[in-house]
């Protein structure tokens, strides 16, 4: 098969199917899809030869399709894994949902307009006391409104999945 040659001499595509046993046409695919360095004796090109089919043998050869599973594979695990953090977050409190945070601001709400009246009418209590007189709280009723608005307005921006936009809360409290 191999007559006289040495593994130690530079390789020939013709020897090396010699050697083989396989075509010099099926041995010029191995070369020109690289598989073999150029200008190396038998002895390389065989132990590259072997890799080879080693590694088509195990089906770990690199195609385009195998490439896209395995990077679909990856986006998946990624995804699933931030999905579990959240979840996580979520057990550990860590993370609220939008109704958690929509009561929250309704509660905070509520109590920062009662400390502003109880401020106010504190306020107008000391100041009558302080100068003997009688506060018309009338005129500073429009004021105290406008503030009572500004307290209860909010708004809450998020996104659905799949939707985009705000959607206003019930400011009412």
């Amino acid at each position: 098969m191999a007559d006289n040659l040495s593994l130690d001499d530079q390789a020939t595509q013709s020897g090396f199917a010699r050697l083989v046993g396989a075509t010099q046409p099926a041995i010029a695919k191995h070369y020109k899809a690289e598989i073999f360095t150029v200008g190396a004796c038998y002895k390389v090109w065989l132990h590259e030869y072997c890799e080879r089919l080693r590694t088509e043998a195990a089906g770990r050869q690199a195609n385009e399709a195998r490439n896209r599973r395995d990077m679909a594979q990856a986006v998946e695990s990624e995804a699933n894994a931030q999905l579990k953090m959240r979840e996580l977050y979520k057990q550990d409190q860590l993370i609220l949902d939008i109704e958690s945070v929509r009561k929250a601001m309704v509660e905070w709400s509520t109590i920062g307009k009662n400390e502003f009246i109880g401020a106010v009418e504190s306020i107008i209590i000391a100041i009558e006391s302080q100068y003997a007189i009688t506060v018309n709280r009338e005129p500073l009723q429009p004021n105290i409104d406008a503030a009572l608005r500004t307290i209860g307005g909010y708004e809450i921006e998020f996104t659905e999945a799949g939707e985009g936009g705000t959607q206003d809360l019930d400011t009412a409290a």
